[in-house]
């Protein structure tokens, strides 16, 4: 026991002051979210500044469009309730509009920065609560929704009348996805054609004031319309025509008539369109003459700034002439919304493998670091082979595996990439296909070895060691495993991989080479089937700091203590016991359907479910520490795909299809050696609003709070990592006086020490 008052002489005699004013704040819970914001689908132009405000899937981003210079970027962090952004407008009181898939509606005000919400079509019963597109008239805004229009006050933002259902003829609730008005007559393309009225018509619920027209190509699917030089024009995925105030007809040009329209604007004495691969305009002067605007791409809406259009291109954010020079415009950001799988290596940086995102588009793979985002896929980074349907990503010791399913495994050395598959190595296919390559799980062993499993394979063989200079090593499928499909794989600290199974048989299966990586003979393995966990669908597995072997399948949780008895005897193998959460005394079974899980450096579990989002559980499992659902946090989606915790800075990753968010933990690798001990807020007042933050701690340290007189008023160890917390009381359970406290940190046996300086306040 060292004593306290010793230790109070060596403080006050070695150490330096350390004044409150320089202790920086702690990052508390703060939350970031990661989105792609390339594909701008909208765009509204400030009438008083050169502003281009973009909305896409995920979120909106504000541009200079004079300087080129991303001014501000929106989620549902920064104010949004929704990130999926389907249309904007600026509105007569300088407000901008955003509508989103969800139904839900932001109103920012420029002025204040600030935000306004209607929840009133979110939380409608409504089948298709999707917002397409506003439009205002007097002190009314027009919303186009997947049932109809709305009809809302700009004043005090109320609804006005019931929903416009019936719009004509047309079938009850039918879509409505563009809007414009001409000479007074509100005109609404819809999924079947178009419908129009007199706004000044005092009911606009009748179906009777409706008029409708549902001639091809404007009969279905309609996707645009602007009023230009005293007509209404319209487009669809199958053509482009106009009303000219009596009469429809189609476009002039043929070409356009028939061509897929994506947007339409009018720009000064041009009509600019988006049909096909091109934007053209043409004047109003002859709307025959059609001219290319663009070189050929994928370009989704348009906009105008001083008669410069604005276009919203495909994976390239905002693009523009500038210097007649096309440029395109966006924040740095994800290449896609979709995170397959995650994983953090020791020098922190994240990898993720994109999977397939929502539209069924393979993503590639990414790495975040230095807050920058960089895509590898076959078009920007060639080498990484000839898929991008990467659904695992492996990082360790500055070697990344990215497996691509079909693909064959990619080796990432900084610069360095190599693509292996059946055709350059003796990886496997699938039967029939022998250039198919499907590797799925992975995991790097106690020397750093790199194994990885195959879903299917031509070879009989299913897992593979990644010997030397990038050389294979398979081998053979046992009995119990011949026709096993292999996914995810974690490994112990006796070098046994743990390897799920799908197909026939499904369940866990354990292989150790008892390490003779050449001599098979001596190989151990063995088989649990589905049934030892109560489900017919194993999800993932890990191998904590406990070296146990934690199982996530749809219906829980189960742990195997003790993997060391399953290779002593492989036929007697130790059987999973089921988590169950304590709750109120009584041992509750987990039953959420599980999709991943991690564990951090202090061994707690992050556990990834199908429907509820995030359980933060005690390193035992037994504890419900914090639950992160859409509800109450920002989360991106209550279905998470995958979980990494960064050991560097304490920041939990989690994967989505929409998206990449993450909190900040405490859950940080300890240092090696005592620096000092930097605690926050300080000043701290009691009673406290949040725990004190002690930060600068090496692994499984003591803590004691000390007077300036040597007193000990509290004590107690940390979680192990290099954060510890104190909630302001001292060992009787009161809360400390005011005044200034010495904060030391030991390590077990005391030959290691930090410290530090923390001022109280009592309120």
């Amino acid at each position: 026991m060292i004593n306290k008052k010793v230790i109070w002489l060596f403080l006050f005699i070695l150490i330096p002051v350390f004044a409150s004013a320089d202790s920086p704040a702690g990052p508390g819970n703060k939350w970031i979210n990661h989105t792609d914001l390339k594909n701008v689908v909208t765009i509204a132009m400030d009438r008083s500044a050169p502003l281009a405000y973009c909305g896409s899937e995920g979120g909106l981003f504000v541009v200079n469009v004079e300087s080129g210079e991303i001014v501000r970027k929106y989620t549902n962090i920064d104010g949004l309730i929704s990130n999926n952004i389907t249309a904007v407008y600026i509105d007569t009181l300088d407000r901008l509009w955003i509508g989103t898939a969800d139904g839900s509606i932001s109103i920012l005000n420029f002025s204040s920065n600030t935000f306004k919400y209607i929840y009133d079509i979110k939380n409608s019963n409504e089948s298709n609560k999707n917002i397409y597109d506003f439009i205002q008239f007097g002190n009314y805004m027009f919303v186009a929704t997947g049932y109809g229009i709305q009809k809302i006050s700009v004043l005090n933002l109320s609804f006005t009348d019931a929903p416009y259902y019936q719009l004509g003829t047309f079938p009850g609730k039918t879509k409505v996805t563009t809007m414009t008005i001409l000479n007074s007559r509100l005109f609404a393309g819809t999924a079947v054609g178009i419908a129009y009225v007199n706004l000044y018509n005092t009911n606009l619920n009748d179906p009777m004031s409706w008029t409708n027209y549902s001639q091809t190509p404007l009969n279905s699917n309609l996707k645009c319309s602007e009023t230009f030089d005293g007509k209404a024009f319209f487009g669809s995925t199958t053509g482009f025509g106009y009303f000219d105030g009596q009469y429809w007809q189609l476009f002039p040009h043929p070409g356009i008539a028939a061509a897929q329209i994506f947007d339409t604007k009018a720009i000064g004495d041009k009509l600019y369109i988006i049909a096909d691969a091109f934007v053209f305009f043409v004047p109003k002067t002859n709307l025959s003459q059609v001219s290319p605007y663009t070189p050929q791409g994928t370009y989704l809406t348009l906009n105008n700034y001083n008669d410069t259009p604005l276009i919203g291109v495909f994976e390239m954010g905002l693009g523009y002439y500038k210097n007649s020079v096309f440029t395109t415009v966006y924040p740095n950001c994800p290449y896609r919304n979709s995170f397959e799988y995650l994983s953090i290596g020791q020098d922190g940086v994240l990898w993720s493998a994109g999977g397939q995102d929502l539209t069924g588009a393979y993503s590639g793979f990414y790495k975040y670091q230095d807050n920058v985002w960089t895509a590898y896929n076959t078009s920007t980074t060639p080498p990484v082979g000839n898929s991008n349907f990467f659904r695992r990503i492996f990082s360790s010791n500055g070697t990344v595996w990215a497996l691509c399913y079909g693909g064959g495994a990619t080796k990432v050395q900084g610069d360095k990439i190599n693509n292996y598959n059946p055709q350059n190595s003796p990886l496997p296919g699938i039967p029939g296909y022998p250039n198919y390559c499907v590797p799925f799980g992975g995991a790097y062993d106690n020397a750093g070895m790199f194994w990885m499993s195959f879903y299917g394979t031509d070879k009989s063989k299913s897992l593979y060691a990644v010997t030397g200079d990038s050389t294979f090593l398979g081998f053979n499928n046992p009995d119990v495993v011949l026709a096993a499909r292999f996914e995810h794989m974690a490994i112990d600290n006796y070098n046994t991989k743990w390897i799920t199974s799908s197909g026939n048989p499904g369940g866990l299966y354990f292989f150790n080479e008892n390490g003779s990586l050449y001599n098979t003979a001596d190989d151990i393995y063995g088989f649990y089937n589905v049934n030892d966990f109560e489900s017919n669908d194993i999800t993932s597995v890990i191998v904590d700091k406990n070296n146990e072997v934690w199982v996530t399948t749809i219906n829980g949780i189960f742990i195997i203590s003790d993997p060391y008895a399953a290779i002593v005897n492989p036929n007697n193998k130790p059987a999973p016991r089921k988590l169950g959460l304590i709750s109120g005394n009584i041992q509750v079974p987990f039953t959420e359907n599980c999709k991943c899980i991690a564990s951090d450096v202090l061994n707690q579990k992050w556990v990834g479910t199908k429907n509820n989002g995030v359980f933060h559980l005690s390193s035992d499992g037994t504890t419900l520490i914090e639950q992160f659902n859409t509800t109450n946090s920002p989360l991106l989606n209550n279905e998470i795909t995958s979980i990494a915790v960064n050991p560097t800075d304490g920041r939990a990753y989690f994967g989505s299809l929409y998206g990449l968010s993450s909190v900040q933990t405490d859950a940080i690798s300890p240092l090696a050696e005592f620096d000092k001990i930097i605690c926050s807020p300080n000043p701290y007042l009691v009673p406290p609003k949040v725990n004190l933050r002690i930060d600068g701690l090496v692994e499984n340290s003591s803590v004691k709070i000390i007077t300036l007189t040597g007193d000990v008023v509290a004590e107690f160890d940390s979680p192990g990592g290099k954060i510890a917390s104190w909630d302001g009381k001292d060992k009787r359970g009161n809360y400390v006086p005011s005044g200034v406290y010495i904060v030391v940190g030991f390590n077990k046996d005391g030959s290691k020490v930090g410290k530090g300086k923390l001022a109280v306040v009592k309120r």
